[in-house]
């Protein structure tokens, strides 16, 4: 036992330093005695003021590496409009390249991120994805040649990939069982708001000191990393009873009961610590169709045609009357994504999860198939013109619908159904097909649309839409109002009539 805790018998109630008010101390199987952590101690001071809100805490800090996240994935457009910049790339190709480049790092990074967040924990992981998030600004902002700064964008990238897989994972393993809806969909929220906000910048700021700007952000978010406690869903994993403890005290509110928390999650956790993981187990159904599931999630999210209409929507745009000024359609675009990202926060607990998707899935399939026809009509000889409200409105409300389903949602679930014993392997192979399928629409929708032209490269996103109604209704569980140990026990055929002999 380490030396840090304070051992006290308990030989009567009145010999506890504890209040009423603070978390039972926790008991040793080994000695019988009571062992109370100071950071358990600690914690409970800490509730005096911000007692039940510790998960709001955490899932706020972690939101901020969201944000850096959505910087990524914003930043190439503002910066490539910079004639500076454009100077340096020298030629379009490699400008094509500077905005891809992150979804190859992002590839890598989140397989690395599903080993680091197993042997290091769900926070330290978020601390050292910080790390190449921060040299890849540093390159950027110091460039001197395109080489240099393909390699910011692909650190960057890197460090994407890791937060993608890690910050959903924390927040849902930290969050309660009211708020873990709500705090899920918070990670899109910030990475919206990230795009949104490097757009905004990126109007009064040239590339390089966007980046600068972008880096502090990374910065301030390893700091706040310090303050926050790790996952004590890995702790009881990896079989370090006095330190889920603590961390559950940090995170609970008042009226909870963390001795029965911890034995929640003891049943479902303590039988898959320190054992070597077989491929084998995948022939179970309690991780094969979980893993099967997150997958799905993750192809139909990107094939949902969601960055091909952002790519598309300038020129969309430019058909409406706003040709003039580039950064409009940008600017118009990220406040959308926002807005009706707050919306799903607000609804995901309340609706729940699969009705949100399924009325994504519905809208998403009419406005871009109506986006389509709108291109359609354009190649005809006896069209008249006319429509060019018709591309807008489908855009805006693709748009809006995106992000109160399949925008938040997908990385909510994967966070929620996989088991712990293999959640860094299946989210880390979910997020890597993410960004796989990111990278080949972003790089090569120029060809499809002259292969199938621009209406049917369209209805060929909006047939992959009208397939996730499908998929959402066959295969998709509701999550909402369930513990994390109730959903694997749903996979793995535990009834609750069984669970409660456990």
């Amino acid at each position: 036992m380490s030396e840090s805790l304070l051992t006290v018998k308990s030989v009567t109630s009145a010999a506890s330093p504890l209040s009423e008010t603070q978390p039972p101390p926790a008991e040793t199987e080994e000695t019988g005695v009571t062992t109370i952590s100071p950071l358990l101690e600690d914690s409970s001071q800490r509730q005096g003021y911000l007692r039940g809100y510790g998960d709001i805490i955490v899932a706020l800090v972690t939101c901020l590496g969201a944000m850096s996240m959505g910087m990524v994935l914003g930043y190439s457009n503002p910066a490539l409009q910079d004639q500076e910049l454009k100077r340096l790339l020298g030629n379009t190709e490699r400008e094509t390249w500077f905005a891809s480049l992150v979804a190859i790092g992002a590839i890598f990074g989140g397989p690395c991120a599903g080993f680091l967040v197993e042997v290091l924990g769900r926070k330290l992981t978020l601390m050292v994805c910080t790390l190449p998030m921060g040299v890849g600004w540093f390159l950027i902002t110091c460039g001197v040649n395109f080489a240099v700064v393909y390699v910011g964008r692909i650190l960057g990238g890197f460090a994407m990939g890791m937060v993608a897989l890690t910050a959903p994972l924390y927040i849902a393993e930290t969050a309660s069982r009211a708020r873990r809806g709500v705090l899920g969909a918070g990670f899109q929220l910030f990475v919206s708001s990230g795009i949104l906000a490097v757009y905004g910048i990126g109007v009064p700021l040239g590339w390089s000191w966007l980046a600068v700007v972008c880096m502090s952000v990374c910065s301030l978010n390893i700091l706040l990393l310090v303050i926050v406690p790790e996952s004590p869903r890995w702790f009881a994993a990896q079989k370090r009873r006095l330190e889920a403890m603590d961390s559950l005290a940090w995170l609970a509110d008042e009226h909870a009961d963390i001795q029965e928390q911890y034995r929640e999650i003891e049943r479902s956790t303590g039988t898959q610590a320190k054992d070597r993981f077989s491929v084998v187990e995948f022939s179970s159904p309690a991780n094969y169709k979980p893993a099967l599931i997150s997958f799905g999630m993750m192809f139909f999210q990107q094939m949902s045609g969601i960055n091909a209409v952002i790519f598309y929507s300038s020129q969309i745009f430019a058909t409406a009357g706003y040709a003039d000024d580039p950064k409009t359609p940008t600017l118009v675009i990220g406040a959308v994504l926002v807005a009706a990202t707050v919306v799903s926060c607000i609804l995901v607990d309340r609706a729940g999860r699969r009705i949100l998707l399924l009325i994504s899935s519905v809208a998403m399939t009419i406005s871009i198939t109506a986006l389509g026809i709108h291109y359609y009509l354009t190649l005809r000889q006896d069209y008249s013109g006319g429509l060019s409200w018709l591309s807008l409105t489908s855009v805006l409300i693709y748009v809006v619908f995106f992000s109160l389903g399949w925008g938040p949602i997908p990385w909510i679930i994967i966070s929620e159904i996989v088991p712990t014993r293999v959640r860094g392997l299946v989210n880390g192979l979910a997020t890597c097909l993410a960004w796989i399928l990111l990278f080949f629409i972003t790089k090569e929708f120029e060809r499809l649309k002259f292969a199938i032209n621009d209406y049917g490269a369209f209805w060929f996103f909006g047939g992959f839409c009208l397939l996730s109604c499908f998929f959402v209704g066959f295969f998709v569980p509701e999550t909402k109002g369930r513990t994390l140990e109730e959903i694997q026990e749903h996979f793995a055929g535990i009834r609750q009539t069984d669970r409660t002999t456990l």
